[in-house]
């Protein structure tokens, strides 16, 4: 019985833990062409993202987070971001931040950090999304996770390597 339990213990830790793995890919749209004058735009460069909160309450430093993320893994990806670059705009569509306190004492069952927005770049338009459920990871790194995304997405548009 001490078994049985120990095991489902374990097996329910290891399931919390991997939940808050993130990918780096966003989400694309293969069918849809991209024009190549959109990806000599971006190969020029584009500017900081704007992000639009649409409505949800989102913490200052959050936003601070996905926008360091994107710059840093923007210039790792080859994509340089300008002032009088390609506009970039991250629309939120779902977000979701448990209370550090919250996440701390009871991690998983304190629910998930979690955000979904379209970018739109040009003519262009593709998904990023991140959530974690684990004590380890929060609000921040699910910002730091999406802005990775966005990055990325953004250099394959412009047909550059992202990493």
């Amino acid at each position: 019985m001490m078994i049985r339990r120990l095991s489902l213990v374990s097996a329910l830790a290891i399931a919390a833990l991997a939940t808050g793995c993130a990918s780096t890919a966003p989400t694309m749209d293969a069918n849809r062409p991209i024009s190549k004058s959109l990806q000599a735009s971006v190969v020029k460069g584009v500017a900081k993202p704007t992000v639009v909160a649409n409505g949800h309450e989102i913490d200052p430093e959050v936003t601070q987070s996905l926008l360091d993320s994107f710059s840093k893994q923007a210039t790792k990806a080859g994509v340089k971001v300008l002032d009088t670059g390609l506009p970039v705009t991250i629309t939120v569509q779902e977000y979701s931040a448990r209370p550090t306190a919250a996440r701390l004492l009871v991690g998983v069952l304190a629910g998930k950090d979690h955000i979904k927005a379209d970018v739109t770049l040009g003519d262009s338009k593709f998904v990023i999304e991140d959530t974690a459920r684990t004590v380890v990871n929060g609000i921040n790194s699910v910002a730091e996770n999406v802005g990775v995304q966005a990055a990325n997405g953004v250099a394959t548009i412009g047909g550059l390597q992202s990493n």
